[in-house]
């Protein structure tokens, strides 16, 4: 039966999701805001939907992040305060049939932090690991299970029901296959180990089949754009997917590289101090989840220098 007070409420989620991103787009938050934001996303798992789901729309929308944007804008008619207000009243005003799928049986949100291994879920047959820090909304119809996807990275292996991932206005659909999907800001990079992709833009479509690694970019006007498709070597799959069992395995990696995972899974962020060893390299496996260690072997194994702060750890010749 319809409720007034229900359609009230979900109006109400989409507009105060649809502030939050508008908020975050235009600035860091201060450290209340974001312990609002906090306390809100995890008072009610429709409200980490919606803001999922906004968060997806700016880009679907072709929305770019503000730079260098410090302070909250004065009031007025500020063409890119303007531009948020008309994409925060989109959101509330329920766009994202844009890019949510008809006819929605179900449906559940996934949002990991730091400090955590991968985790793994049993969907409709279908085999999904999120990593930590990532935002997705999940949902069904009658005939496929479909992902919203607004950052982080998910492991997904498709074996029963076909799957379709939207990531702004970028579109991957498949019957089976296993395959990770990394978004970082503008970037979204593949990972095709087997099976084979339908992908589609605005205006354009083709299939991948494996294996293959695929780099796309949100930054053209045009839409989604492939920038780069490159074979996946045979021993190359094990390495890459390694992260589904929390660990990294470093095969002659540089430290910088090294250090952009370890920073997904910890609130204790890694510095490279001195910019020569950025590209020093080292092999070795370690977990995840054990930044400390690694931060020590790679001190022994470059002939390094580390220095453990509160919140970081520096590394310097």
């Amino acid at each position: 039966m319809y409720s007034p007070s229900s359609s009230t409420d979900r109006h109400q989620r989409k507009e105060e999701a649809a502030r939050w991103v508008a908020l975050t787009d235009a600035r860091p938050l201060l450290p209340d805001e974001q312990k609002r934001l906090e306390n809100w996303l995890q008072a009610d798992t429709r409200n980490l939907g919606a803001y999922v789901q906004a968060k997806s729309l700016y880009h679907a929308l072709d929305y770019r992040v503000a730079q260098n944007i410090v302070s909250i804008p004065a009031p007025g008619p500020s063409p890119e305060f303007a531009r948020r207000g008309f994409l925060a009243a989109a959101c509330a005003a329920g766009i994202v049939a844009f890019v949510m799928p008809r006819a929605v049986r179900d449906h559940f949100s996934l949002r990991h932090r730091g400090q955590q291994p991968p985790q793994r879920y049993e969907w409709h047959g279908n085999q999904i690991t999120m990593d930590a820090r990532s935002d997705a909304y999940l949902s069904s119809t009658h005939h496929h299970d479909a992902i919203l996807m607004a950052d982080g990275r998910i492991g997904l292996q498709i074996q029963k029901r076909s799957v379709h991932v939207s990531i702004g206005r970028m579109w991957l659909g498949s019957q089976k296959a296993d395959f990770d999907i990394s978004v970082q800001g503008q970037d979204i990079l593949v990972t095709l180990y087997s099976g084979a992709l339908d992908w589609k833009n605005s205006n354009k479509s083709l299939q991948f089949t494996s294996p293959n690694i695929l780099h796309f970019s949100q930054n053209s006007h045009d839409g989604p754009v492939l920038v780069s498709k490159l074979t996946l070597p045979d021993d190359d799959a094990f390495v890459r997917k390694a992260w589904r069992e929390g660990q990294i395995i470093m095969n002659n990696y540089t430290l910088a590289e090294a250090v952009t995972e370890f920073n997904r899974y910890s609130d204790v962020q890694c510095f490279i101090i001195s910019p020569t060893l950025a590209q020093r390299r080292l092999s070795g496996s370690f977990s995840l989840l054990k930044l400390h260690d690694f931060a020590q072997a790679a001190s022994l194994l470059l002939n390094c220098k580390i220095k453990q702060e509160r919140n970081r750890i520096l590394f310097y010749s």
